[in-house]
């Protein structure tokens, strides 16, 4: 018995693809408007790692987790906003408080931690006005290696430590209101842990001030439009100019389509979805180069044929391959949907949509900007002659 091959694709597939190009061309305009008034209007959700603030992971210790006295309990705490999820299953729950500025009410927080942790006879106090400055107050003179485990108890690091001389029980750190507002996120970790921990355990935390998290944004835009030039480059340099374009607007199409997915779905934007943006416009300029280097073949082979029935023939003839890559990537990616967890979640839905839509647009994207640019074989014809000339 012969085994026949299996084909996802007929043979010999005539669908009219650039038939629909208007209605496609329509939508795809629909969608990126949306998206680019939706990134303005609503915003995106951005996440810790370019907001600023703190994350913090916490499990039952008994039974399941309560997010009803988890979220009243964190609330009184004055840090700020505070919003909770499960995380995982139903005893782990993510805590996320807002970034913490280096005021005034930071350092009572840090006040009541040193209470807390070290006795009644322990204050904190802010010190000169317009400075970061924090003065520390002990119940009774301390030497060097006390006052470095009592300022360790509200997450003073040794470089931020100014140990008193001699027998003294006040001791001062200098800190720029920078270094204050990022001392103050470790502040409110030990607050929210020492509020909870009778009940819940600490399972990790994660913690970026308000400077780090401005450079990271800052760092995030110069990858993704350092990504786009070296791609639009890369396709200017291999194709005629026409291709290049083409190119170049679905790959925009692709990345700003998925912006519009984390607003509509208020996903968590943060470092791992910025790598799928930039992992997205990668696939979807793969894609769109494999139905180019067909089309290129095509328009060399068949000189009389129309641009439009050139296109779809081409599309047509590489059908089986984009369908098989596509499918196999969005199996891949639906299993991190299903089973990869919280984590990696939005990074796994943003990579979900862009195996869809960057299929779409090699097709009814970059390929109908072909025909809206009038790319002529006569072109590459006079490229060829050009090269034939240069190896004579």
């Amino acid at each position: 018995m012969l085994w026949k091959p299996l084909h996802l694709v007929p043979p010999n597939t005539k669908f009219d693809f650039l038939g629909k190009r208007r209605w496609a061309l329509g939508l795809s305009t629909l969608i990126n408007v949306l998206s680019i008034v939706g990134v303005f209007v609503i915003g995106l959700n951005f996440g810790i790692d370019f907001e600023g603030g703190i994350a913090i992971q916490v499990r039952a210790k008994q039974g399941e987790i309560h997010l009803d006295q988890l979220r009243a309990t964190t609330g009184a705490l004055g840090v700020g906003e505070v919003t909770l999820q499960e995380f995982g299953d139903s005893r782990s729950a993510l805590i996320r408080v807002q970034r913490q500025e280096g005021n005034a009410a930071c350092v009572a927080h840090a006040d009541r931690v040193m209470k807390q942790r070290a006795g009644n006879g322990w204050s904190a106090k802010p010190g000169a006005a317009n400075t970061g400055d924090v003065e520390f107050t002990a119940p009774g003179s301390l030497d060097a290696g006390g006052w470095r485990d009592a300022v360790s108890r509200v997450g003073l690091t040794v470089l931020e430590r100014q140990l008193p001389r001699g027998a003294t029980n006040t001791a001062k750190v200098d800190m720029t209101p920078e270094q204050r507002a990022e001392w103050c996120q470790q502040v409110a970790i030990k607050l929210v842990e020492d509020a909870i921990g009778d009940k819940y355990e600490l399972r990790g935390t994660e913690s970026v001030g308000p400077k780090i998290g401005g450079e990271l944004m800052h760092s995030g835009v110069i990858a993704v439009l350092a990504t786009m030039a070296a791609i639009a480059l890369y396709m200017w340099i291999r194709f005629e100019w026409q291709f290049g374009v083409g190119a170049l607007i679905a790959m925009l199409h692709d990345v700003i389509s998925t912006l519009g997915i984390f607003v509509l779905f208020q996903l968590d934007f943060s470092l791992t979805a910025l790598a799928a943006v930039l992992t997205i416009a990668g696939y979807s300029i793969n894609d769109t180069v494999v139905v180019f280097d067909r089309v290129r073949e095509n328009l060399r082979r068949y000189k009389k044929m129309s641009l439009v029935e050139l296109l779809n023939f081409s599309i047509n003839e590489t059908l089986s391959r984009t369908l098989m890559t596509s499918v196999t990537v969005f199996v891949a990616v639906l299993a991190l949907v299903i089973f990869g967890g919280p984590v990696l979640y939005s990074f796994s839905i943003a990579m979900l949509w862009g195996v869809i839509v960057g299929t779409y647009s090699s097709i009814w994207i970059a390929c109908a900007g072909l025909v809206y640019m009038k790319l002529r074989p006569e072109q590459l014809r006079a490229k060829d002659d050009e090269v034939a000339k240069a190896k004579a």
